[in-house]
C-alpha cells in the first residue's frame, strides 16, 4: 500500500510540470507509464544500485520532477509560442486571484483580514 502512495506521489509530481498542456487522456496514459517506468527505477535505485533512500523521498521526487520535464519537452510544439488572446493575465482577475489569496492566507486573523482588503480596495 505504501509503494501505490509512492507511485502516486511521482505522478502528482510530474503533473505538475504538463498540467494545463495536455488532455485528460495523455494524462492517463503518462500516469500508466509512469508508474511502470517508476517501479523500474525504484528496483535499480534501491536493489541494484543499493542507494540508501530514507523514506524514498530522492527516488520520489527526482523521478517525478524528471519525468515530468521530459514529458512537457516531448510534448512541446513550438508553433504553440505565438498564443491565444485569452491565455494573458487581465487586471481583474489577478486582482481578485490576490484579494483571494490575501483573505485565506491569515486563517485565525480574520478581523485583521477583512481591514486589510479594505485598504487593499
Amino acid at each position: 500500500m505504501i509503494n501505490a502512495d509512492f507511485s502516486t506521489a511521482t505522478v502528482l509530481i510530474s503533473f505538475g510540470a504538463v498540467l494545463g498542456k495536455t488532455s485528460p487522456v495523455q494524462l492517463l496514459i503518462m500516469t500508466l507509464l509512469e508508474i511502470t517506468i517508476f517501479g523500474i527505477n525504484e528496483h535499480l535505485v534501491a536493489e541494484v544500485l543499493k542507494a540508501n533512500d530514507v523514506g524514498a523521498s530522492m527516488i520520489i521526487h527526482a523521478f517525478g520532477a524528471y519525468f515530468g520535464l521530459a514529458v512537457a519537452r516531448m510534448l512541446y510544439r513550438p508553433a504553440l509560442q505565438n498564443g491565444h488572446e485569452n491565455d494573458g493575465s487581465v487586471y481583474h482577475s489577478d486582482l481578485f486571484a490576490m484579494i483571494g489569496r490575501s483573505s485565506n492566507s491569515h486563517g485565525s486573523h480574520h478581523s485583521q483580514c477583512k481591514i486589510q482588503l479594505i485598504l487593499l480596495l
